[in-house]
């Protein structure tokens, strides 16, 4: 279908635009192509009403939790990457101190509220990690006896067929013993599932469970 409306940089900011105000709030630019505030304002104006939720699963810079918070709405937002501690994070703490960038002055934003930032607890991601870490086959077979004992691995593994063929293994270079293990690893348990907290086995603390139902069981 032909378009019907045009929204033109002018009115709604442009990607220059949005690094700018990156810079100004976090004095760095972020992104080759972050979305301007002014773009965001328009899009959450006329899909919410003030005190509904925006949801926004690729969080990037932050510019959609910035812009709601900022215009009375919740808001969730997901990111994978860990440049959202320094990014995302930190603008929105600067939105709570009341920074003056973007739409502030439009919506006459003088800062206040707060939002809660939560991290997934690792299972196999652990995993993932010290694999990518390791310097040398031996420390690689060490992370293999842990995955074994600690860790989910794919249903398709037959631990006596690597053990039966470990040299041909460690003839391999780095990267491809690090690319086998990675295979061994169920993806699916990266991390801990909510109804597997009080399982014994993860060794989940009592605190970090109290806090999970607290958020869960009265959202």
């Amino acid at each position: 279908m032909r378009p019907t409306t045009f929204w033109n940089y002018q009115d709604f900011g442009s990607t220059r635009q949005a690094n700018k105000e990156l810079r100004e709030v976090l004095n760095r630019g972020a992104f080759s192509s972050p979305k301007p505030e002014k773009l965001l304002q328009r899009i959450i104006e006329i899909s919410t009403q003030p005190g509904e939720i925006v949801l926004d699963y690729h969080l990037g810079s932050g510019t959609t939790a910035a812009v709601a918070h900022k215009m009375g709405r919740q808001y969730i937002g997901i990111e994978q990457m860990d440049y959202i501690e320094t990014i995302a994070v930190e603008r929105l703490k600067k939105v709570i101190n009341g920074e003056q960038g973007g739409i502030s002055k439009s919506v006459n934003w003088q800062g206040g509220g707060d939002f809660i930032y939560f991290e997934l607890a690792q299972y196999n991601q652990k995993f993932v990690d010290t694999i990518e870490r390791a310097k040398d086959t031996k420390e690689l077979l060490t992370i293999y006896r842990d995955m074994q004992e600690n860790g989910f691995l794919s249903y398709q593994f037959d631990d006596q067929a690597f053990r039966e063929r470990q040299n041909e293994f460690e003839a391999l270079s780095l990267d491809q013993q690090k690319r086998i293990l990675m295979e061994l690893l169920d993806k699916n348990m990266l991390y801990l599932n909510y109804e597997d907290i009080e399982d014994a086995r993860y060794k989940v603390d009592k605190e970090t469970i109290k806090f999970n139902k607290e958020i869960y069981e009265n959202r």
